[in-house]
């Protein structure tokens, strides 16, 4: 199988214990979206649910490429029900077109719908394989279970 890289944004470090999770379970490489603005402390937490919500555009610090790569899971927070800026600045600076792409959000309990929805219309309408993970925690039992459960369907769709 070919390499699936994890490329994630993460505001508070949950989505990073996602990534980090499901790369070891699927062997890709991990890269993380950083931006220029400071997204710290309440200030960014309320800066970035209204960029989010009024899709501001952000720059990102971080460089990515997809070549010679068939499929790419993407990890984000939800923000305001959508994707954070972050996540919206990778897709403009990456060409997915005819990649495999798989999604996972980490959130506080407004769930991934809207999120996967907004980022399937970015994306035109490619996203495979999609879960959610509320307030996810280390030491939570179950949560090795669903990663390996969504690996699987990775492993499928990527194949």
């Amino acid at each position: 199988m070919a390499e699936i890289p994890i490329v994630y944004y993460s505001r508070t470090g949950k989505t990073r214990l996602i990534a980090e999770k499901l790369a070891s379970l699927l062997g890709g490489r991990i890269e993380e979206i950083r931006e220029q603005k400071d997204r710290s402390g309440v200030r960014g937490f309320l800066g970035g649910g209204k960029d989010a919500l009024f899709g501001k555009p952000t720059v990102l610090t971080s460089e990515h490429s997809v070549e010679g790569v068939e499929t790419v899971v993407i990890g984000m927070p939800v923000w305001a029900n959508r994707p954070p800026p972050a996540v919206r600045a990778y897709l403009d600076a990456v060409d997915l077109a005819g990649k495999r792409v798989c999604a996972f959000c980490t959130h506080d309990g407004g769930g991934g719908k809207g999120t996967f929805a907004a980022l399937e219309r970015l994306l035109g309408g490619q996203l495979l394989e999609t879960i959610d993970f509320k307030k996810p925690k280390p030491d939570d039992p179950d949560l090795l279970a669903r990663l390996q459960a969504w690996a699987e369907k990775v492993r499928k769709a990527a194949s």
